[in-house]
């Protein structure tokens, strides 16, 4: 990134070109660049009163819409990175998450805002306006904890799922989230004229490319509203609707699209580009949209919340119904390497872990001691992120997605930490012991099923409310069954995963007689 280049320096320079465009459509309000550079420089002027400044950590908890987009730069121009926070969570996750980022502030809606009166009623709310006409009040308070030491550059800090339990804050700057929008707006040939369409909530890493490519060039970015997002027919029409030309979804949602919206496919006949990752693509789902979609660039791409994207293949054609689909090749700026267990490199074709290094990787986590267990240093003295994923490379030099090293998952686009639900279903009362297995799914990519044992049913029956107020949506297990007497033990004496992982693929869960269905 060139000196002085940030975050903040595009949208003022984009309002000085391109005042009078549409910034943000959300369904219901149209903001102009105008409006949103005002109400940026409204709100960071309230936090700098309140004793924001220069990398201090700032969270965001409210829905997605037009007004989140105008607090997010707000709380970038005052000089703090933003950390949101999912609107559709639990609060005691959402409260976790407050306190290990220890932030300068929080900024919420007012729907936000009540659920905080319920675990912090000690918090002291003031209103904050956006400084456009016709928006609602926004909340802004400020935790008694003493804030953590700021962070040079911070830009923002996204929450994922942890082995142990706790979520892991990933620390992005403006350097690194820059180099991953100058990638977008090169490749994509990103200008005023597009309109780009977020179906990502904002806590997700795709919203760097549908909110900071937009405003690098002057686009509009269409929010995509909560009502429309979970049925094809108006997922469609609101696309249609804005004219959206650019796409940057999960894999899950494209396979979603294609198996119940087919028939609608050709309605998105604007798009000229569509990005999609996070999971295995299958050839059918590319065929079908290519072909509903004549002429549209297709990309899959790869990387996790911690390096942005790092690999690109670009799609050209109809597939092989048994195609593999590579994650392709390095961004430029990135660095990678496919290694063993001893960290050397692999041959060519064979199966390695895939580090990761360059200008798109996260500082690090909040946490250090996570931090110090991410990264890797090979022979030659450089440091990678491990990224736990393992792959191989082609014999044209395209890399291909294998599988995890670890009990992580992909479910509709998000990632997993089985580790995590079993440590949340090991602490609620009743709970003898648990495993939580994924089985794969074409249109979510994998569905989750935890195993438990209890000393009798009416310990356990309620496991699905207890899990729904302590785990975001997409980690709640789709099936809970009660396991008779213990979980299968392999030679080690440890529970056999493999066995429930099979167990848990039969389409006839019900009539197998030592197990219970609770969920």
């Amino acid at each position: 990134m060139a000196p002085g280049r940030s975050l903040v320096e595009d949208l003022r320079a984009t309002a000085a070109r391109h005042g009078d465009r549409p910034a943000v459509m959300d369904g219901t309000i149209t903001l102009t660049y105008e409006a949103l550079d005002a109400g940026a420089e409204h709100i960071a002027g309230v936090l700098r009163e309140l004793g924001v400044r220069p990398g201090s950590c700032v969270v965001w908890h409210g829905a997605k819409n037009a007004l989140a987009v105008v607090a997010v730069h707000g709380i970038l121009r005052s000089g703090a990175g933003y950390v949101p926070v999912d609107p559709d969570g639990p609060i005691s996750r959402a409260e976790l998450i407050v306190g290990r980022s220890r932030p300068r502030a929080l900024v919420a809606d007012a729907a936000a805002r009540d659920q905080w009166r319920t675990v912090m009623p000690q918090l002291v709310w003031q209103p904050l306006t956006a400084g456009f006409e016709g928006a609602d009040a926004l909340w802004c308070a400020i935790p008694q904890e003493a804030p953590r030491a700021p962070v040079a550059d911070l830009a923002y800090v996204l929450h994922t799922s942890g082995s142990t339990g706790v979520p892991k804050g990933v620390v992005h700057t403006h350097a690194s989230a820059s180099a991953f929008v100058d990638w977008s707006v090169r490749e994509l040939g990103l200008t005023e004229r597009d309109v780009i369409i977020n179906s990502a909530p904002l806590h997700f890493d795709p919203t760097t490319l549908h909110l900071f490519g937009a405003v690098r060039v002057g686009a509009a970015v269409a929010l995509m509203p909560a009502s429309a997002a979970p049925f094809p027919a108006a997922y469609i029409d609101f696309c249609r609707q804005v004219g959206g030309t650019v796409w940057y979804a999960v894999t899950s949602t494209l396979a979603w699209l294609t198996r119940r919206g087919k028939d609608l496919l050709p309605q998105l006949g604007t798009l000229r580009a569509a990005v999609v990752g996070g999971e295995v693509l299958q050839p059918d789902d590319v065929n079908v949209l290519l072909s509903a979609v004549p002429g549209l660039r297709l990309l899959n791409v790869y990387g996790p919340t911690e390096s942005n994207v790092c690999t690109f293949h670009e799609i050209r054609g109809t597939q092989p119904a048994h195609a593999v689909i590579p994650i392709g090749r390095v961004l430029p700026g990135a660095e990678i390497a496919v290694v063993d267990e001893g960290l050397e490199p692999v041959e060519t074709g064979s199966a390695g872990q895939l580090l990761v290094r360059g200008t798109m990787l996260m500082e690090g986590y909040l946490d250090p001691d996570q931090t110090a267990r991410a990264f890797v240093r090979t022979a030659d003295g450089r440091s990678w992120y491990a990224s736990g994923d393992l792959v191989r490379e082609t014999p044209s030099g395209e890399l291909e997605f294998i599988g995890r090293e670890d009990a992580q998952i992909k479910s509709r686009g998000f990632r997993v930490e089985l580790g995590e639900i079993e440590r949340h279903l090991r602490a609620l009362g009743g709970v003898r012991d648990c495993v939580a297995v994924a089985t794969p799914d074409a249109v979510f990519s994998n569905l989750i099923t935890a195993f438990v044992t209890a000393d009798h049913i009416d310990d356990v029956k309620q496991l699905p409310d207890l899990l729904r107020a302590r785990l975001p949506h997409y980690m709640i297990p789709q099936r809970i069954l009660l396991v008779a007497d213990e979980l299968p033990r392999n030679s080690n004496g440890k529970a056999d995963r493999k066995v429930l992982a099979e167990l848990a693929a039969r389409q006839t869960l019900g009539e197998i007689p030592s197990l219970t269905i609770i969920r």
